[in-house]
């Protein structure tokens, strides 16, 4: 049984699914997935009228409501008749452990989900829901709070149905047990808040001890630690000491968590005058901080009319999409991603249509392509893979580059002034493409993503970049940002010392980059072994800014890009050109090329594949290929071509089994027997390796390196299918970690089985570039290290002055703890002098 299941569930019934989607969303702020909450709300197909639906509240609770029973919160009217129905609608047994409450349905949804979470009864739960209201009335004077005007320890222990005994009767528990006690002043700018008091809750429950908490400055309390309600009567603010004590078995053991618990939040709350700050997703490495400026774009509204003149619209819709093709053009130039726009704006799929919209209903030219770009979006958005997910914003460039050559407006600009830090939402490739280094300092993007083309654009000009910062940055923004393009620190508006720390933060990070012309991809340890550093690249821009900042070679060739935002196959000629250019950056390295990485979670469009229950582990990578073999044999015979006079490696993508490798292997023969009898020159022999990202290859290795000329270790799927976290899941982040020493058991046993076999081992999973990750990785044994170049700085930096034996040491005390938090910390031995 789950741990949400042995908790009381929460139901929030709502005539609008909006405000219980969100309430959801704030309680969860609390709790995170540890108490079950189910939404019936609304009324109609989807939930998109206002109303309540009997029916779906019982279908909710048959959900939630587990041996601990659910507490049913309602807003108003209706909303309470239907919840009473459906009570009558569910089993009998089901509907004695499920209570109704009249709280309020926003603050007590949040409350009754943290009494929930810290293991509270059905009652308990649904009494701390009805007194919701109970500070905030208390605070603002407006009298005496629902059914309760008591103050005191007792008062409160009994509005939220805690079983506490009278103060001599405590006082008594209190002598027959052991007791502990400390005080911590609160210096958090909002007292003892919501979230540090839900976190506060949580982590009380889990100690075999009675807690209480009582505001020494203002005399109230002690209250128990076990309900919302209780802590917020505190009134504590900030400067206020507040006293824990407990009595219990764990007494000093909780004493000391929850002290502890109340110091973090003192200390991170510490720059006062920071109005906003914490962490977005890390795009693009280095600091920034200067003004704030918003991007400023003009795009015109798209109206729906209609027009009489069909043939005059479907031209003015050509024009249009020549003068985009040229916009984007202007922006896109030199970069692999133009390609991409470019097949999006001759896509029979996009274009006819449109064409077809404006001849069947008489649409206007800008309404069509509207509306096809957005159902072709719709296909992006589906996808699980976080990759191509990201390829939405591609198809939204294209169509407003369309919308601007029809009706006017401006791409995205930054408004003249002094360099600035750019806010933006959703950073398109263009607008990417169009920012100057010289005058924006960094992006914070409130959506967006690290594996947008917009992201890999900024990471290639050297633009610093956060994204995903929506919750940390209001849309308004502020008039100076911070922020850390590595870590994902994020400042609005610092005060004068955390500006100082971060200028300072800066100058360091300028100071320790070395110039590209003193690297050769070699990478020396004190002791004289030498790593070699790759590069991860999608075409020839990445490939430019890797062979710029001295990689040795390409480590990974991604072949996904001629595929991608198109929905039609790419001809063997057109993937052989593109290829072509890429090898040309790195004439004479060596060049890492992997097929065809797609299918399952990665489903392309023109593929037209079926849907799956289980998408990542079903048909991808070499499955795909080897149930397409005319795609992979046209595949291989373009990268055969391309590669011809170039030291060119085929890689195979998640290889599971030998017979996999065997059969790439017959068809890159038949690849190479068919340019031969054409004779068409081309690249051969040609060495092939595996990808190692399924944990059977790797307890296959050994075997494997039988089929296999090399092994290159892809941390991402690896680690996801190994700790079954999928890597793009939002709250798995910390679990989907590539430190996790079941990785790193698995990353030493192909090592192991590598070079006993005589075959070269390279990671090229994000990982490789995590200057926390690759000194172990290299204390395994791993010689080659892929990853994007702008990471080249800080893995070199976390490997200076390492010996390979202090390496060693730190990858097996690595293997031995039992969390990739306590593996992630051992890089401290690999940084000891010797």
């Amino acid at each position: 049984m789950s741990g949400a299941a042995r908790r009381v569930g929460l139901v929030l019934v709502s005539h609008s699914r909006a405000l219980a989607e969100a309430t959801e969303t704030l309680a969860r702020q609390m709790t995170g997935e540890s108490v079950a909450i189910a939404c019936a709300a609304g009324a109609g197909e989807g939930g998109v009228e206002l109303g309540t639906d009997a029916t779906a509240i019982a279908a909710a609770l048959e959900r939630v409501c587990g041996p601990a029973g659910a507490v049913v919160l309602m807003d108003l009217g209706s909303a309470i008749l239907s919840a009473e129905t459906a009570l009558e609608l569910v089993d009998p047994e089901l509907s004695a452990r499920t209570r109704l409450t009249g709280g309020p349905i926003v603050e007590g949804a949040v409350a009754a989900a943290v009494r929930a979470a810290a293991g509270g009864t059905v009652d308990q739960v649904a009494a701390d829901a009805r007194q919701a209201l109970a500070a905030k009335i208390a605070q603002l004077g407006e009298g005496e709070p629902p059914a309760a005007a008591a103050t005191g320890s007792a008062a409160i222990d009994a509005a939220t149905g805690a079983a506490t005994a009278t103060a001599g009767a405590a006082a008594a528990v209190a002598a027959a047990a052991t007791a502990a006690t400390a005080e911590v002043a609160t210096a958090d700018p909002s007292g003892l808040h919501a979230r540090p008091a839900a976190h506060l809750i949580a982590r009380a429950a889990a100690f075999d001890a009675r807690i209480t908490l009582e505001n020494v400055t203002n005399g109230r309390g002690p209250v128990p630690t076990a309900s919302l309600i209780a802590l917020a009567s505190l009134g504590a603010r900030r400067g206020d000491v507040l006293r824990v004590r407990a009595t219990g078995r764990q007494a000093a053991e909780a004493v000391e968590a929850i002290a502890a618990i109340l110091q973090r939040e003192a200390e991170a709350a510490a720059p006062a005058a920071i109005a906003v700050s914490g962490l977005a997703i890390p795009v693009a490495p280095g600091v920034a901080i200067g003004p704030l400026v918003r991007l400023a774009r003009s795009l015109p509204d798209v109206p729906e009319t209609t027009v009489d003149d069909i043939a005059a619209e479907v031209e003015r819709l050509r024009r249009a999409l020549e003068l985009a093709a040229q916009d984007l053009g202007n922006a896109l130039r030199g970069s692999d991603i133009l390609d991409a726009h470019q097949a999006l704006l001759c896509d029979p799929a996009l274009v006819d249509e449109a064409l077809s919209r404006i001849e069947r209903e008489r649409c206007n030219a800008a309404w069509a392509f509207c509306q096809a770009i957005d159902a072709a979006a719709a296909i992006y958005r589906q996808l699980e893979d976080p990759y191509l997910r990201a390829r939405e914003a591609d198809v939204h460039d294209v169509g407003h580059a369309v919308v601007r050559a029809l009706l006017g407006g401006a791409a995205g600009t930054v408004p003249d002034g002094p360099p600035a830090v750019v806010l933006v939402d959703d950073l398109t490739p263009s607008e990417a493409a169009r920012l100057d280094a010289a005058r924006v300092l960094g992006v914070i993007d409130r959506r967006g993503g690290p594996t947008s083309h917009a992201a890999i654009l900024l990471r290639a000009a050297g633009i610093p970049a956060v994204a995903g910062a929506a919750a940390l940055v209001p849309e308004a923004g502020g008039a100076r940002a911070g922020l850390d393009g590595a870590t994902g620190e994020v400042w609005i508006d610092p005060d004068p010392e955390t500006a100082l720390a971060i200028e300072r933060r800066r100058a360091v990070l300028r100071a320790s980059r070395r110039p590209p012309a003193a690297r050769d991809g070699r990478l020396r340890l004190a002791c004289g072994r030498t790593v070699e550093l790759w590069a991860n690249v999608a075409g020839p821009s990445d490939a430019r800014a890797a062979r710029d900042a001295g990689a040795l070679g390409i480590g990974l060739l991604r072949t996904e890009m001629p595929f991608l935002g198109r929905l039609d196959e790419p001809g063997e000629t057109e993937q052989a050109a593109l290829l072509a250019e890429t090898f040309a950056v790195f004439a004479g390295a060596p060049i890492v090329v992997r097929t065809l990485d797609a299918g399952g979670d990665k489903a392309l469009p023109y593929l037209a594949l079926e849907a799956e229950t289980n998408p990542s582990l079903g048909v991808r990578g070499v499955r795909l290929s080897l149930a397409r073999p005319a795609l992979l044999e046209a595949q291989l015979r373009a990268i055969l071509v391309a590669g011809r006079g170039h030291d060119v490696r085929i890689l195979i993508p998640m290889v599971s089994t030998a017979a996999e490798v065997s059969a790439v292997r017959a068809a890159l023969e038949r690849a190479h027997r068919a340019l031969a009898a054409a004779g068409r020159p081309h690249r051969w022999p040609v060495a092939t390796g595996i990808m190692v990202e399924v944990p059977s290859a790797a307890l296959m290795a050994e075997r494997l390196a039988r089929q296999a000329d090399f092994f290159s270790i892809g941390t991402n799927d690896l680690t996801q299918h190994t700790l079954a976290a999928e890597r793009g899941h939002a709250r798995l982040h910390e679990l989907a970690d590539p430190a996790h020493p079941a990785v790193l058991r698995l990353v030493r046993a192909v090592v192991e089985a590598g070079h006993a076999a005589g075959r070269p081992v390279s990671v090229c999973g994000e990982a490789a570039g995590d200057p926390d990750v690759a000194p172990l990785l290299v204390g395994l044994g791993v010689t080659q290290l892929s990853m994007c170049a702008s990471a080249f700085d800080a893995v070199e930096d976390a490997l200076a002055g390492a010996t390979f034996a202090e390496l060693a040491a730190a990858a097996e005390e690595a293997l031995a703890v039992d969390e990739a938090s306590a593996a992630r910390a051992t890089r401290a031995a690999a940084r000891r002098p010797g």
